[in-house]
């Protein structure tokens, strides 16, 4: 089949999609305003990586632990740990409401630090638990002990052959400056 032959169906579905958005416009200006349902609000809600949630616009770090960085890799860049660490947060949550104590405030970055808990479920312990997270020296050991069983149960990033989140972006200045310098 050829590349046209391919393309047909995509614009005419586009086409379809267009047609009947502007029809749904049409309809919505001419219905009473009991009838017409409101635009659907951004979720409040968002998971944005595995050791930060967001809150509207108010961005939120969990207590006592460091999890790999959205785009942070392991095993040779072969292994995908900040993407997969965002999902298992999102998946511990599944659809829970969160609530979050605030402890302290990032120095670095300046957000809210907080112990966040979905249901009854402390998110921090169930991250460094599950090998997802690493615990955070300073933060009194909290998770240390979840962090140990992990390690030896080879759980998460504690499978493969990864770096600690901060080890991860030390390297990436590193690199940064390198560049900079023209090495």
């Amino acid at each position: 089949m050829s590349s046209k032959e391919n393309s047909w169906p995509t614009v005419a579905i586009a086409i379809l999609l267009a047609a009947m958005a502007m029809t749904a416009g049409a309809a919505a200006q001419s219905a009473d305003d009991d009838t017409v349902l409101p635009p659907v609000p951004k979720p409040r809600f968002t998971v944005v990586d595995g050791d930060t949630v967001r809150f509207g616009p108010q961005t939120v770090r969990l207590f006592g632990i460091d999890a790999p960085e959205r785009s942070q890799t392991c095993d040779d860049g072969q292994w995908r740990a900040g993407l997969l660490a965002r999902k298992a947060l999102e998946d511990f949550i599944s659809g829970r409401p969160v609530n979050c104590k605030l402890v302290d405030t990032d120095k670095k970055t300046n957000p809210p630090v907080a112990q966040c808990f979905a249901g009854e479920d402390d998110l921090q312990e169930k991250m460094v638990a599950a090998g997802w997270a690493w615990s955070l020296p300073g933060s009194k050991e909290r998770y240390a002990s979840e962090e140990r069983e992990a390690m030896e149960r080879k759980l998460g990033v504690h499978g493969h052959k990864c770096v600690s989140p901060a080890e991860w972006r030390a390297m990436l200045r590193r690199e940064a400056i390198r560049r900079e310098q023209g090495g």
